[in-house]
This record gives C-alpha cells, structure tokens and sequence, in this order.
C-alpha cells in the first residue's frame, strides 16, 4: 500500500491527539478547568501555586505571543490569579507558570 492511502488516517490521528489535555502525574490531583478565549480553547490544571495550561484547539502555525498571552488569560479567568512575572513558560501546545495569588 502506498504512503497517500495512509495520509487521511495519519491527520485524524495527529488531530485527535492534538485535542488531548492529560495533567502531568504531580498535576493528576489538582483542579482542572476549561475555558475558551477568543477562539482558542485551553484546559488547566491547578494545584497549589502551580499551574499546567494545555491548548487543545489545532492551529497551524501558532504565533507564540499570542498563545502565550491567550494562556496567561485563561489562567487569570479560570484561578482568580495572576501569573508570577518570568514564570510561564513552554512551547505552544503545553505551558507551565507559577500563581502570584497575593
């Protein structure tokens, strides 16, 4: 069988993988909220001072600033919290920060 016959199976499979939003196993535990904001959905996991923010919306080529400023809003509507300043970091599908709740 030829590559193009598998190639409709291999973009289902990456966009439904692209979808997922499991916690780390130390985030397993923590509170887990899903928001939306402006057209990107992102599921985060909060526990203690700590958060885990998942994009779960595919985007092909995301602009980096702009998840992480859609991540940093999201994490500020769903803990009440804002992000500690230098501490989100990641990549575009998976972000990490520290809350200052203070």
């Amino acid at each position: 069988m030829r590559f193009h016959a598998f190639l409709p199976f291999s973009l289902a499979l990456v966009g439904a993988l692209a979808a997922c939003a499991s916690p780390s196993p130390r985030m397993m535990s923590g509170e887990r909220h899903d928001i939306e904001i402006a057209g990107t959905a992102f599921t985060v996991f909060r526990k203690g001072e700590e958060v885990e923010v998942y994009r779960t919306t595919p985007e092909l080529l995301p602009r980096m600033s702009e998840v992480f400023a859609k991540a940093e809003q999201a994490i500020r509507q769903t803990t009440g919290c804002a992000v500690e300043d230098g501490s989100l970091v990641g990549d575009a599908a998976l972000m990490k920060a520290r809350l200052n709740c203070g």
